[in-house]
């Protein structure tokens, strides 16, 4: 489930996230939904949420690559979301 919620600061952080241009440099692509449902169970779909209560990842967007947990590329559909190879944090957002 990828319920996620931005934090201000890294230290409130669950996962640092930067955010690629292209497919190829991402760990993870993301498709944004505003249903809650529809995010469950696949770390590729997010809903953003505005409490931290509702989240199941606090995330904080870095804008250098170098100290990220985690490359994302948004892209358009569900069908091209997902992980684009093994990653420690497949399972955990």
């Amino acid at each position: 489930m990828a319920l996620v919620h931005e934090v201000d600061s890294r230290g409130m952080a669950d996962i640092l996230v930067c955010e690629v241009s292209s497919r190829g440099l991402a760990d993870l692509l993301v498709c944004k939904v505003d249903s809650r449902g529809q995010a469950r169970r696949d770390d590729g779909v997010w809903c953003f949420v505005d409490s931290r209560g509702e989240a199941s990842s606090l995330v904080y967007f870095m804008d250098s690559r170098g100290g990220a947990d985690l490359l994302i590329c948004y892209v358009d559909s569900r069908g091209m979301a997902g992980w684009k190879d093994d990653h420690p944090l497949i399972g955990k957002l």
